[in-house]
């Protein structure tokens, strides 16, 4: 871990600077912030980064957590005046996970276990809706075993309460063993587990349709099946993950039919360069859609080119038996499921593969 202190001392550094230059755009609509960080802080306090989220709350109703969408509503005032307190509509509560960096010390090389007590230091206790340590269970190593019933029935418990509550999900994360913090890379020793991934099977996924082969027998003149794809932020490529050609209904087939025409559609040979497949669709679609997509589990493959060299050094990942859920008229197409969101989920499957060997 110590190899990387200068990596992360540059981190750190970025960080900084970004928030100063975000200071003066983002500070000035959280007065309320501001008042609750400084009546929370311990007197021994000076600086700190503390890894945290900033939730719109009801706290007339229980301390109901509310949605996004309703934090944004807040006033943004200008960028020649704060908002005042008195005007604030929408209260928010602090909920604080982590922390990297304390009274003039780097903690991105503490295990978790230490960063806690540091983290635990810095401020006072909680205040019920306006300052609050996120919620936590801790499974020592001599308990971390699927035949406790005591331990499995309590985590169950635990992962209820939080859909329960409102929350996304829930992040694992190791407390001692290679526990540090590793600033913007994805690792085993964190696992995020989301509402989805309990409700059986691990696999929705919110696709792209990038491209179609023409439909034979009862569905000769529509397309079927269609070549679907996520997105890599990083790359701003479109990575295919598998086909699908069950879960349309005959409207929606003529639907799309009607749809993907002119410009929205490419012939075999004009496949964008921000594709990548080993996929020869007839068609080329341009990214115009987000479809939920459920499978079966997920599978390496030599074909598809998701996530490509971050589960096997030379093929992708893929569903199993994808079928077609609704569209995502919410959603754009550049908002669809990433490759790292699939690398998680192949990850969380409890179906488990080796896929280190072959190529």
């Amino acid at each position: 871990m110590m190899d990387n202190v200068p990596k992360f001392t540059n981190y750190l550094m970025d960080l900084y600077a970004y928030f100063q230059e975000m200071e003066m755009k983002t500070t000035s609509r959280f007065p309320d912030l501001i008042n609750i960080i400084n009546d929370t802080c311990n007197k021994d306090t000076m600086t700190f980064i503390i890894d945290a989220e900033v939730v719109a709350i009801d706290r007339k109703n229980g301390g109901k957590l509310l949605s996004f969408q309703e934090l944004s509503s807040r006033d943004r005032g200008s960028k020649n005046s704060s908002i005042l307190v008195d005007n604030i509509k929408v209260d928010i509560c602090v909920f604080v996970f982590d922390v990297m960096f304390a009274n003039g010390e780097q903690l991105l090389g503490f295990p978790l276990r230490e960063r806690r007590k540091y983290m635990k230091g810095l401020f006072g206790d909680e205040k019920t809706g306006y300052f609050e340590y996120s919620k936590e269970i801790t499974v020592e190593m001599d308990d971390a075993d699927v035949a406790n019933k005591a331990i499995v029935s309590k985590m169950n418990q635990f992962f209820d309460e939080a859909f329960h509550s409102s929350c996304e999900g829930l992040m694992v994360k190791s407390l001692d063993v290679e526990a540090g913090y590793l600033p913007s890379k994805r690792s085993d020793s964190w696992l995020k587990v989301k509402r989805d991934y309990v409700e059986g099977l691990n696999d929705s996924l919110d696709l792209v349709p990038i491209g179609a082969w023409y439909g034979n027998g009862r569905k000769a003149g529509w397309y079927s099946p269609f070549l679907m794809a996520c997105y890599d932020p990083d790359t701003e490529e479109y990575q295919s993950v598998c086909r699908v050609m069950s879960g349309f209904s005959d409207a929606f087939y003529k639907e799309m039919k009607e749809f993907f025409v002119d410009e929205k559609m490419l012939s075999k040979n004009e496949k964008p360069v921000y594709y990548q497949t080993g996929e020869e669709p007839d068609m080329w679609f341009s990214p115009e859609l987000v479809w939920e997509i459920r499978g079966a589990d997920f599978t390496v493959s030599p074909v598809h080119h998701a996530a490509m060299g971050l589960v096997h050094p030379s093929r992708g990942i893929s569903v199993r038996f994808p079928r077609f859920i609704r569209a995502r008229l919410d959603k754009k197409p550049s908002d669809c499921s990433t490759n790292m969101d699939i690398v998680e989920m192949f990850h969380l499957q409890t179906r488990k593969m080796d896929v280190r060997g072959g190529s």
